[in-house]
């Protein structure tokens, strides 16, 4: 469904009209700037449906209140009124007009999530430089993550800071995790980045993505904590993320790999 959304990111608020495609259970604990639904399967619009016979309605009743002869017989106050729906038929329309198309929509939704699957990936991908950043007081070696770095650039619009695609999050515990065989995908870390499905295209053509760094290392019986979350939104013109925002939660501030900006 429709649902008509604040944005005070900008500090002055602006009211928008968004397509809803899924709604289930939404993720608990997360400490993340914006609500997101979790996986599952997206659906069709009713808004277009919704708004379509609401003009319906107003429409007949403007009709009735005038006589057989197409001339108006509204007087005195009824004037104003009849204005005042004709006003509403027309903005009513217009927001009609300007929602996404439910197979453009679809689609987006489908690309934006896939494109954050695979942004997740890469940033599991820093983890396993763990050891070396501890070893060196918090410093990331620029050698050694420039090959996800390179991989991680193609997602994002050019006027994203390259210093904003290094780790988002790393674990201080991973420290002590053997290295393995050496490559990214057997390094077994204490957490995991985790994107939100994406359930709103914004009448902008841009879809909020949120992702959500979850421990893995839980005991019996007990929930993974939130660590750490990121968010952009994906532009569907240019098919790129544009506006990163990161933060961690109090959990994951305590239990953080600190790392010197380079």
């Amino acid at each position: 469904m429709a649902s008509t959304q604040t944005d005070e990111s900008s500090g002055s608020a602006v009211r928008k009209t968004r397509f809803v495609a899924t709604s289930e259970s939404s993720q608990e604990g997360a400490d993340t700037p914006e609500r997101m639904e979790p996986a599952g399967s997206l659906r069709k619009p009713t808004l277009a449906a919704g708004l379509s016979m609401g003009v319906g309605a107003l429409l007949c009743f403007v009709l009735s209140a005038g006589t057989s002869d197409g001339q108006s017989a509204v007087r005195g106050t009824a004037v104003p009124k009849m204005s005042s729906l004709q006003e509403q038929i027309r903005i009513t329309k217009a927001k009609t007009a300007a929602l996404p198309k439910a197979d453009d929509a679809e689609r987006g939704l489908t690309t934006a999530l896939t494109a954050a699957g695979q942004v997740a990936k890469l940033q599991d991908d820093y983890r396993y430089l763990t050891p070396n950043v501890a070893a060196a007081g918090g410093k990331l070696d620029g050698a050694t993550s420039q090959s996800t770095l390179r991989n991680l650039i193609p997602y994002f619009a050019p006027s994203v800071h390259q210093g904003d695609l290094g780790p988002w999050y790393l674990l201080a515990s991973d420290k002590d995790v053997p290295a393995g065989v050496g490559i990214p995908m057997s390094f077994n870390s204490g957490f995991e980045w985790a994107v939100q499905v994406p359930y709103l295209v914004n009448d902008d053509g841009s879809i909020a993505v949120t992702w959500l760094a979850m421990e893995t290392r839980t005991g019996a019986g007990e929930k993974p904590a939130v660590l750490a979350w990121a968010r952009a939104d994906y532009d569907l013109v240019r098919n790129a993320f544009v506006n990163i925002r990161t933060g961690t939660t109090a959990t994951g501030e305590a239990l953080e790999q600190e790392v010197e900006a380079p």
